[in-house]
């Protein structure tokens, strides 16, 4: 049922996603302070971006495709760059240990 009109609904789908802002942002910080987000940074944008969209998706699924479609169209260039990005520096990094 589309539950956008539904003031208790918006607001009951609201406070879980403030609810997930918290505890990802907590995970995050995990993984920043073990080093295991280098390089992932936007994979970890990405999850976020998705759960969110899971949340307007319960109020409104058409609203939440859409918005899917437009972040797709608008991320993965940023996700490719971000990769190649982070290969391209390991490489260096990688190279000037070896002294090449």
């Amino acid at each position: 049922m589309n539950e956008i009109g539904n003031a208790s609904g918006v607001i009951r789908v609201l406070a879980g996603l403030f609810v997930f802002g918290l505890l990802y942002n907590w995970a995050v910080g995990w993984l920043e302070n073990r080093g295991y987000d280098e390089g992932y940074t936007s994979f970890l944008v990405v999850v976020g971006v998705l759960v969110t969209l899971g949340g307007v998706a319960v109020l409104d699924w058409r609203a939440a495709l859409l918005t899917v479609a437009a972040f797709v169209f608008s991320g993965v260039p940023m996700i490719v760059g971000s990769w190649w990005r982070h290969v391209q520096a390991r490489r260096r990094a990688q190279d000037a240990l070896r002294g090449t």
